[in-house]
């Protein structure tokens, strides 16, 4: 390698150094007993190979006995460079350029509150600010990490118990919170974790982080991987989730161009052979780097007012497959981060996700039939959720004298903690028999008002919450052959309100719904197939389901990449994919018909009504008979249990090839025949593969990161090439110096990485020996490694045959001593 060539002229210092034929000649005799000292080498410990391979290289040069070494030393002492963060003041000015990376990486944060949870970053500065602080002044690594423990714990106090923080009861909370936290992660409920718990988890992460960070800044001068992070940081922001970071990014390249300039100071004086530097050098330095970063940053700042109120990098298309991974880890709540609990709710604009099953009481009840209990219907789908747009309500008029069939008589009485104002009921609402509020005060039926569009009957809300209510329905009983023979037109408002569907519906939806429904003659048929494709080919399931991500389709989720959820994500998937092939169709929600609890002599059964009931279904509309109820949730039965869905049902012969046949949807095959299309299909088959091996492919990418970690770890210390003389053929024959050199220079390499770059007018020796050392032993362990390395590099006839081993050993008292000196 051409830049561990040593100088064959111009000696280092007139009066200790030799030409290089001197030197050679000096190598040139070797005695019998240092050919004994060699052998001995061989055979001890490493410092012992040192020290015998030193003392053997000093009866050869004797320009390198004690008093020419001092000599030596002495000359080369004014010509020391000054390294990169020797100086308290370069030091304050390195940590505050590290201290404004961090805020650029926090700055962001509290715009991105729906994922980061973080909606102040004041205190977390403080906090970081102060730990910099400590380790700036290098105050011991004991006390050090003391006093950041208190400051940690002290910020998390006031953050989360202000008004008790002076009276301390506030740790032992915390300790109660850590403990019951701890227990939550052994139990993969990483949801449950207090905010406490992960704020503390937060700050000694990025204390720890930054406190390496800061070391290898100000003791090995390297922060270019810093910076370049922080800027991928920043532009993976703005591309991925469309924040404005373009005057971070500006700022951070000011702030890392003064960072390189300050910590490479010493390189440079090097590289260009400046020696005498004077008391003001560094400050003048700093100020002509200012002034260098500033009329550049200038310019950044110009360009990008320039550029008007257009953003100069727009968001990438594909943010919802980085979304999607990052759901599959937990890593993105998507659009909400509480986990849901079962139970019958207003906002359904946004479905998805994981849920707990909550089995307090709503309400007792009695009926001469089970029959579902229907709160409400919802049209418009988006996507995302249900919605229904807000229209008036009208008094409930009374139809116990139109209708002809049979009727149930329904009670129910509510649960003291679960006041409500709206009325559940079991099919079409025939008449109101009774109210009473929970003060016990009748109510006329009359003040009780049916939105005639989504079938929601309610109080007014000024009134008082129900506490009982009697009522008379007629449970929804169709013919299936009247339905199989219906062929009638839909009315315009139904096709209008019922046939609606996402503009950027999946295409791959479509074509799941025009397989289910193939060969399927009537709307009925139709709705049937779907049905029981539904309940055959999808599991139940309340903690499995992820949440879609941003521009993901919650019914192209469920079908493709969970594959899994509740009555959510089948009934929603049941009205897309009948809308998708002209079937009218709305969202039902209520409860399920209950827990029976007794059945009396007359028939009446009682049942109990628990959150845990929360339900909700399919309503599919026909002209002849308007709309009828279907179930396609696996489990639930409640609904049409006397219809002949037989009659249409597919045989358990030919299921299974229908469902092998439904496997094979058709995708677009071709990027260039719809490229979004085509990465949204090859999107959700990596996503539905990675789940599957998830936890495979977490243990490899574990196994593969600790085995690269070990791998930098040995090769950084040089302890593979030590590792490597373990083995025969480890000792090169004499006469054969080429690999002994490719192995020094292996070695050279990770000098230069601990010392810095050799310029290319100096010999090895003269580099070894601008080093400033405190340790004598590694400053002599160098020289006597350079001396080496000359003498096998020119293979200088008669010169001592040295081995990998011997080689080794010096190398080992060099690391043995900086490893010392490290403690």
């Amino acid at each position: 390698m051409q830049p561990l060539e040593p100088r064959r002229s111009q000696p280092l210092v007139p009066d200790t150094s030799r030409t290089n034929s001197q030197q050679h000649s000096a190598f040139a005799t070797k005695s019998g007993s240092q050919h004994h000292s060699a052998s001995e080498v061989s055979r001890s410990s490493s410092q012992h190979h040192s020290a015998s391979a030193i003392s053997r290289s000093n009866s050869h040069h004797p320009s390198t006995s004690s008093s020419s070494r001092t000599t030596y030393f002495n000359t080369y002492d004014t010509n020391t460079t000054i390294r990169a963060g020797d100086s308290l003041f370069r030091d304050i000015i390195i940590s505050l350029l590290l201290f404004l990376l961090l805020t650029e990486w926090l700055s962001p944060l509290p715009e991105l509150a729906d994922i980061s949870e973080i909606y102040r970053i004041q205190p977390f500065l403080v906090i970081f600010g102060l730990c910099i602080a400590i380790d700036c002044f290098r105050v011991p690594y004991t006390w050090g990490w003391a006093a950041k423990s208190i400051i940690i714990l002290l910020s998390i106090g006031f953050m989360f118990e202000r008004d008790g923080f002076v009276n301390g009861i506030w740790i032992i909370d915390l300790v109660r919170l850590i403990v019951q936290d701890i227990g939550h992660v052994a139990t993969t409920r990483f949801d449950l974790i207090s905010g406490e718990t992960r704020t503390l988890l937060f700050l000694f992460g990025w204390s720890l982080l930054l406190s390496v960070v800061q070391a290898l800044m100000l003791q090995r001068q390297h922060s270019l991987w810093f910076v370049g992070a922080t800027l991928a940081y920043l532009v993976c922001l703005q591309l991925a989730l469309g924040t404005d970071t373009i005057q971070g990014i500006i700022r951070t390249l000011g702030y890392g161009l003064l960072l390189l300039s300050l910590l490479n100071h010493s390189r440079i004086q090097q590289s260009y052979g400046i020696t005498n530097v004077r008391a003001g050098g560094a400050l003048q330095w700093l100020a002509i780097s200012l002034v260098v970063v500033g009329i550049l940053a200038g310019a950044g700042w110009y360009s990008t007012a320039q550029s008007g109120p257009a953003s100069l990098m727009k968001p990438v298309s594909w943010a919802h497959i980085s979304d999607q991974i990052y759901d599959l880890y937990n890593e993105n709540d998507g659009l909400r981060t509480a986990i849901a609990r079962s139970g019958y709710g207003h906002d359904d604009s946004v479905l998805g996700g994981p849920m707990l099953s909550d089995s307090s009481t709503v309400f007792a009840a009695k009926t001469s039939e089970l029959t579902y209990w229907r709160g409400e219907s919802k049209s418009f789908y988006d996507g995302k959720g249900w919605t229904q747009t807000e229209q008036a309500g009208e008094p409930f008029v009374s139809i116990h004298r139109n209708v002809s069939g049979m009727t149930v008589t329904q009670e129910v009485l509510w649960n003291s903690k679960a006041p409500n104002k709206q009325l559940f009921h079991g099919g079409s609402l025939v008449q109101i028999d009774g109210l009473l509020t929970e003060k016990g005060a009748a109510l006329s039926p009359d003040i009780v008002i049916m939105n005639s569009v989504t079938g929601k009957v309610a109080l007014p809300e000024i009134s008082d919450p129900l506490s009982y209510y009697k009522i008379t329905v007629q449970p929804a009983h169709a013919d299936p052959a009247i339905l199989s023979s219906d062929s009638d037109s839909y009315p315009a408002a139904i096709r209008d309100a019922y046939l609606q569907l996402p503009a950027a519906l999946p295409r791959t939806i479509r074509g799941l719904a025009e397989q289910v429904t193939e060969g399927a003659g009537s709307a009925y048929a139709k709705a049937v197939a779907v049905e029981q494709y539904l309940r055959s080919n999808y599991s139940y399931s309340l903690d499995k389901p992820t949440r879609p991500t941003r521009n993901e389709d919650f019914v192209s989720h469920f079908l493709f990449v969970d594959r899994t959820g509740y009555c959510d994500h089948f009934s929603t998937s049941m009205v897309v994919i009948l809308r998708s092939v002209g079937v009218p169709a709305r969202w039902v929600k209520g409860f399920a018909p209950g827990e029976q609890q007794s059945v009396t002599d007359g028939g009446t059964r009682e049942v109990t009504v628990r959150n845990s009931d929360a339900h909700s279904w399919v309503e599919v509309y026909f002209p002849s008979a308007g709309w009828v109820p279907f179930e396609p949730t696996p489990g639930f039965t409640g609904i049409g249990e006397d219809h002949a869905r037989a009659a249409v049902a597919i045989s358990p012969e030919e299921r299974p090839m229908m469902t092998a046949s439904l496997l094979n949807i058709p995708t677009v095959q071709s990027f260039s025949t719809d490229s979004k299309e085509w990465l949204q299909t090859k999107a959700n088959e990596l996503a539905f593969f990675v789940k599957s091996y998830r936890k495979h492919l977490l243990i490899a990418a574990a196994i593969c990161m600790l085995a690269i970690g070990i791998f930098l770890i040995l090769w950084r210390k040089g302890m593979l090439q030590s590792i490597a003389l373990h083995f025969p053929g480890s000792r090169t024959p004499s006469g054969n110096a080429q690999p002994l050199v490719r192995y020094m220079d292996r070695l050279w390499l990770q000098l230069f990485r601990k010392f810095g770059a050799k310029s290319a007018h100096q010999s090895v020796r003269e580099y070894v020996t601008s080093i400033r050392l405190e340790n004598a032993a590694q400053q002599q362990a160098l020289l006597e490694f350079a001396l080496i390395y000359e003498n096998v590099r020119y293979d200088t006839p008669g010169r001592p045959v040295y081995s990998k081993r011997e080689i080794a050993a010096v190398w080992n008292a060099i690391l043995s001593t900086r490893d010392r000196r490290a403690t």
